[in-house]
């Protein structure tokens, strides 16, 4: 079972020995066409099935199931298969680039661009003209869409996204919220630490995006801090004017890792 040396491999397969379990959705006039049309080009199908080895000279169809229906309707004796590494994100690989299957998009950190080239393809898959995909990517991004448990949310953003739509939002759109950051770097004087430990830490708010500091530069922001002349500083407050956009709400994040 599962001899790695097939895998990858063009084989030409009893077809008796492959199974499917799934079913073709397509109509039996397409299947027919097509089984006459491989009948025609010397029994042989040009676009190969996509299967996995289930046990000695035994096989399963995992995608291009179209092509073994077809196969069968022809009466194919063998039919040419690629047998594939059964891992998940292989066959998952073969379903979305056989059109069996839509890829999926983690709404919870998608880039806006992203989520518009989704919305778009949503609009015009099901006629969805009441919804403009810029304005309402612009609605997803701007919301708390990390804490959404759900799709739900969607729906009270006013864009027209409804409760009957998200059927159709599941299949190309995922939730799953970003992990929590790892614990903080230890707080460290900001008189005696070296411009790496004040690096270290501004970066860890600017890389795990907490309280807006992925829009400070952080090496730039670094640089300030240590090299300003902090002799006479009885606090921490003139670090916010040291650079544009250190407001009072960061200020208190970083006084969690700083101190005097």
């Amino acid at each position: 079972m599962n001899n790695s040396e097939n895998i990858g491999k063009l084989m030409h397969l009893e077809l008796a020995k492959i199974e499917s379990a799934e079913s073709c959705s397509e109509s039996e006039f397409v299947i027919a066409g097509a089984a006459e049309a491989i009948l025609q080009s010397g029994n042989r199908n040009w676009i190969p099935i996509i299967v996995k080895e289930t046990g000695d000279y035994q096989y399963e169809v995992v995608s291009n199931n179209f092509v073994y229906a077809v196969a069968k309707k022809a009466q194919l004796e063998r039919a040419w298969c690629i047998v594939i590494d059964p891992k998940p994100s292989n066959i998952e690989q073969a379903k979305i680039l056989a059109r069996e299957a839509n890829p999926t998009v983690n709404l919870s950190t998608a880039s806006k661009d992203t989520i518009i080239a989704v919305l778009k393809y949503l609009v015009k898959e099901h006629n969805w003209n009441n919804v403009n995909p810029v304005e309402t990517a612009n609605k997803i991004v701007e919301s708390n869409r990390e804490q959404w448990s759900d799709f739900l949310p969607l729906t009270k953003l006013k864009c027209n996204l409804s409760k009957a739509r998200l059927d159709c939002i599941t299949k190309v759109f995922s939730i799953s919220p970003p992990p929590p950051p790892p614990p903080p770097p230890e707080a460290v004087s900001v008189k005696r630490a070296s411009r790496d430990e004040i690096f270290d830490r501004l970066n860890y708010l600017s890389t795990n995006k907490i309280g807006g500091f992925e829009n400070i530069d952080a090496e730039k922001t670094a640089d300030a801090i240590f090299n300003a002349n902090k002799g006479k500083w009885k606090s921490l407050t003139p670090i916010a004017k040291l650079e544009p956009g250190l407001d009072t709400a960061k200020m208190k994040i970083i006084k969690t890792l700083f101190s005097l």
